[in-house]
């Protein structure tokens, strides 16, 4: 039987780990419809439609932790009690997807032009894993500096090509053998979805 795993995310960039962690699991051409890109509020807002999509083929949310304490309070507080059909999996990045790009330190590393050493070995510890990512993309190699860093002045928080060049380094050379080790919300998100794939006989 043929399926595919619908992915709804926050934004661009948690849309490419989505597909990244599905591919890793299901193998290539297996990611479904793409939904999302809205931010955190469409994704509550959609949550019955996901449910309803779950009872046909399996669905993927991947959100940010941000300010909630704990990735259990804030599924908790989703499913409002009433529990997700099994063929719905909510991950929770801690405390943001950024988090689970830094934790593979070498390949982070090797993009900004600068040393692992600068990125720590729990990434899951830092307050605001976006801003420290621009902070070290600040001292990258122009190119990519270019990229993500806005230019004095401006309003946006990040450059016009951030979402571009990070999801580019997700598909391409994010390695994540290295990065589990180092994220314990992106083992535990990467887990669930080959039990997923074991359930569907993949």
């Amino acid at each position: 039987m043929t399926f595919l795993i619908n992915v709804a995310t926050e934004d661009e960039l948690s849309e490419a780990v989505a597909v990244r962690l599905v591919t890793a699991a299901f193998g290539t051409g297996k990611v479904g419809n793409r939904l999302g890109r809205k931010g955190n509020g469409y994704l509550v807002k959609r949550l019955p439609s996901f449910r309803q999509m779950a009872d046909r083929e399996p669905v993927l949310i991947v959100t940010d932790l941000d300010d909630t304490n704990c990735p259990s309070a804030l599924v908790e507080k989703w499913c409002g009690g009433n529990a997700f059909p099994q063929n719905l999996l909510v991950r929770v990045a801690v405390r943001e997807t950024e988090s689970w790009l830094l934790a593979d330190r070498s390949g982070m590393a090797n993009l900004l032009g600068i040393s692992p050493q600068k990125i720590p070995f729990n990434p899951e510890s830092i307050a605001d894993p976006k801003q420290f990512l621009l902070n070290l993309a600040r001292n990258a190699k122009r190119e990519v500096r270019s990229d993500l860093i806005v230019a004095k002045g401006a309003i946006a928080s990040q450059g016009l090509g951030y979402n571009r060049v990070l999801s580019s380094f997700v598909s391409t050379d994010w390695q994540l053998d290295a990065a589990v080790t180092g994220s314990t919300s992106l083992c535990k998100a990467l887990a669930r979805i080959h039990e997923l794939a074991d359930r569907m006989g993949h």
